[in-house]
């Protein structure tokens, strides 16, 4: 029964685990409440019938001690009745002690004469005892003899043994001595039978398998009428010290003693056997021998442990089936097989992982130590609990954080050799990187990094650990995050190389980041395989967990392609400076420039086209789109003029022929968008004087982040407004302005937000950022 005070507190328990998840309320209350209803009238019923139970019991003892004052009573009348007439009959009979001595001498010669012929008749069967026990042991493989009768006849012998040194007395030295010599043979005797007895127990399991249980039942027969004989010799013991007594009573009571002792005859101690203790004892031996057998023989270590569950559920079965029966009830002895097996087992199991293991093995032991429980309790009906110690002894956890930290370091070892090969090989750029079926560049980084990956992955999750795979998933982020550091700190040294000293580093930089950013696309598909098969056969309690570290593990890649993709766009734009810093220089409006910005794009998208991963393509087209039409916007804060109609001709033109060339590559929709950034340049260097207003806040609407630094700069580089004129524009501007704040426009932000000469409202450049007037 559960106390009061913690009644709520069970119930509760109960409760969660019979709904673990939120859909169980919908789905299970129902049912749980049915079924809690069901047991509440059960454990009532059961209640009520062990109550009228109580009360039956407590009023039957009641009556039974009332009547047995009743009965008591009536013994002690008669008991003194009894005794009255004892001491009236010898008042009649004078001469009764005498009678009674008569008939003592009487019995004594009787046993004499019993006493002389088994004497007589001892070398007789002596001689008979010892060729059945030569002929038990003859056919001891044919299992043709009979230990009963065996065991019969050597016990009468010993019987006769003590009873003939008991009558010899401990004060006639040379009777005692002449009687051992005669008797000698018998404990050699005793000794032989006892081995042939214990040679039939070992052979128990064999006698099984042939039937022959028989032999199996008159063993623990043998062993009962010792043990019976054991418990007689100990009683007798206990109660030596009535006959020192007998000096306490008159002369007919010591009379009467020693008549009864006369007629049981004296008799030597019997030696306790405890042939139960040592039965026990040597199944304990047997058991123990033939686990450890198949321990060093067939499960040959940790190589193939697993073999010891059907090994150890086979035993129990045959043992239940055919060993078990035999013996008597109070034996336990189902439970004692399981008992001494299980011992065995955990006993082998300790000496194995005292020595050192590898990771495969101690997961492998993991494996097993579960499966060994589940397997005893599906096929056996063996609860857990039965099995103790546990297997391992509770060592499990520390286990499998050995196992962690084994193959964490493995991991880390394999990983750092393996990042040396493809740094230096990224950084030499020896040969052109390898390409794959598809025709992208690869460095095949990715297949050597999850082989190993995988091969733990799937050894934990054969183990059955959720735990622990997702805590080697835990570690494994940490790994993936210092080669992201490594990957990252190395293609920005080798683009800053690139554009700061183009003459001092290799070539093919475009081409192994490209194979780069496809490495990590290829190990996203990877991890979300992983995440996707390994996590749907994980329990709901760890799937979420696990697939929580591989999203990690994904976005971990997915950074290292997005910063390949911004290195390949900064190397494009790094080509592009010199005509993107001439923007509204007289050079611009003097040549086309346009064109051959417009020719690197192609040579450079060609490639990415052909050998960058197609989702990686789309973004890092995008991010040129956006870069190109920034460009266009950041060249306001050089030294530049605007000249109305010319420049918003021009830029209006080459709008156009950039859209044309984006839309090859770009969804036609997002490069309208992203150039429209640049036709409000247009607008804001066409407007009138008097619609300038106007028109930024209806820019501001569209883009809340457009900087008002830019506008000014726009309208100050104009050559059709006066001095005059622009301030009061610029202070009007401003004056309405003052309500924008960074923190408005956080969740606004658009393309005027990456903006590099124009940094978004409420940052340290803008706040340094000064008026013109």
């Amino acid at each position: 029964m559960v106390p009061d005070d913690n009644a709520r507190q069970y119930a509760i328990q109960r409760l969660a685990k019979l709904l673990r998840h939120p859909d169980d309320l919908a789905y299970k209350a129902d049912d749980v409440r049915r079924k809690l209803a069901q047991e509440k009238l059960l454990i009532d019923a059961q209640l009520n019938t062990d109550v009228r139970r109580q009360f039956d019991d407590v009023q039957e003892g009641l009556e039974l001690m009332y009547s047995t004052g009743g009965q008591i009573g009536h013994v002690k009348e008669d008991m003194q009745h009894v005794d009255r007439l004892c001491t009236s009959a010898q008042s009649y009979l004078s001469n009764f002690d005498r009678i009674q001595k008569i008939s003592i001498a009487n019995r004594n010669f009787v046993r004499a004469d019993e006493f002389y012929s088994q004497f007589s008749e001892f070398h007789k069967q002596y001689t008979h005892v010892q060729a059945m026990m030569a002929d038990a042991t003859a056919n001891f493989e044919q299992g043709n003899f009979n230990l009963l009768r065996l065991h019969y006849f050597l016990y009468k012998l010993e019987d006769f043994r003590n009873r003939a040194l008991g009558f010899a007395g401990a004060n006639d030295a040379d009777a005692e001595q002449t009687l051992s010599q005669m008797f000698g043979g018998i404990d050699g005797l005793v000794l032989e039978f006892e081995t042939f007895l214990w040679h039939v127990a070992e052979g128990m399991y064999e006698l099984a398998l042939r039937n022959r249980t028989n032999i199996i039942v008159q063993l623990l027969k043998v062993v009962e009428t010792e043990e019976a004989a054991d418990r007689t010799q100990e009683r007798e013991k206990e109660g030596a010290g009535l006959v020192r007594k007998q000096s306490a009573f008159s002369g007919s009571d010591k009379l009467s003693i020693a008549s009864s002792a006369m007629s049981r005859g004296p008799k030597k101690e019997r030696k306790i056997k405890g042939y139960k203790q040592k039965l026990l004892d040597l199944m304990h031996d047997f058991i123990d021998k033939r686990v450890s057998e198949f321990f060093k023989n067939d499960a040959k270590g940790l190589s193939e442990i697993t073999e010891v569950t059907g090994f150890i559920i086979d035993e129990l079965a045959f043992a239940a089936d055919a060993v078990a029966p035999a013996f008597p009830t109070s034996y336990y002895m189902f439970d004692l097989f399981v008992d001494e097996y299980h011992q065995s087992v955990v006993k082998n199991t300790n000496e194995l992982v005292s020595r050192e293991l590898d990771g495969g093995e101690i997961l492998m032991l993991l494996r097993w130590v579960r499966e060994y429980g589940a397997a005893m309790r599906k096929e056996l009906g063996i609860p857990k609990e039965q099995l103790k110690p546990a297997l391992l002894e509770g060592r499990e956890d520390n286990m499998a954080q050995e196992y962690l930290d084994i193959a964490v370091s493995k991991i880390r070892e394999w990983v750092k050799n393996l990042m040396k090969t493809e740094c230096e090989t990224f950084a030499k750029r020896e040969d052109a990187p390898s390409m794959g079926e598809d025709g992208l560049y690869v460095t095949g980084g990715s297949i050597y990094l999850f082989e190993i990956i995988n091969q733990n992955i799937e050894l934990v999750t054969e183990a059955q650990r959720a735990k622990l795979l997702c805590d080697l998933m835990a570690e494994c982020n940490k790994v993936f995050q210092d080669i992201s550091k490594q990957w990252r700190d190395l293609l920005e040294g080798e683009k800053t190389k690139q554009i700061e000293t183009p003459e001092t580093v290799a070539e093919g930089l475009v081409d192994y980041t490209m194979a780069l950013a496809n490495e990590q696309i290829r190990s996203v598909v990877q991890a979300e395989t992983i995440r996707d098969e390994t996590g749907d056969r994980l329990t709901r309690s760890h799937q979420e967990r696990f697939k929580t570290e591989l999203s990690q593990t994904m976005d971990i890649f997915m950074n290292v392609a997005e910063a390949a993709t911004q290195t390949l766009a900064d190397i494009v734009f790094s080509d592009l400076r010199p005509i993107t810093s001439a923007l509204y220089t007289p050079e611009w409006y003097q040549d086309d420039l346009l064109q051959p910005v417009i020719e690197t794009l192609k040579d450079y998208c060609q490639d990415f086209q052909d050998h960058l991963d197609k989702y990686l393509y789309k973004r890092l087209m995008q991010d040129l789109l956006s870069r190109f039409a920034l460009s266009y916007i950041d060249a306001v804060a050089g030294k530049v003029k605007f000249h109305k109609g010319k420049t918003t001709e021009k830029l209006n033109l080459e709008i156009h022929r950039a859209s044309k060339f984006f839309k090859e590559h770009v969804d036609p929709g997002a490069v309208s968008d992203t150039l429209n950034v640049v036709r409000i340049l247009v607008s804001v260097i066409d407007s009138t004087p008097t619609m300038i207003f106007l028109e930024f806040f209806s820019v501001k609407k569209q883009y809340p982040d457009l900087p008002l630094a830019l506008v000014e700069d726009i309208l100050s580089k104009r050559d059709d407004l006066e001095k005059q004129q622009l301030k009061t524009i610029l202070e009007s501007l401003r004056q309405k302005s003052k309500g924008d704040t960074g923190s408005s426009l956080a969740k606004q932000r658009t393309l005027f937000s990456k903006l590099k000469n124009y940094p978004p409202l409420g940052t340290a450049a803008s706040s340094k950022a000064g008026g013109f007037f």
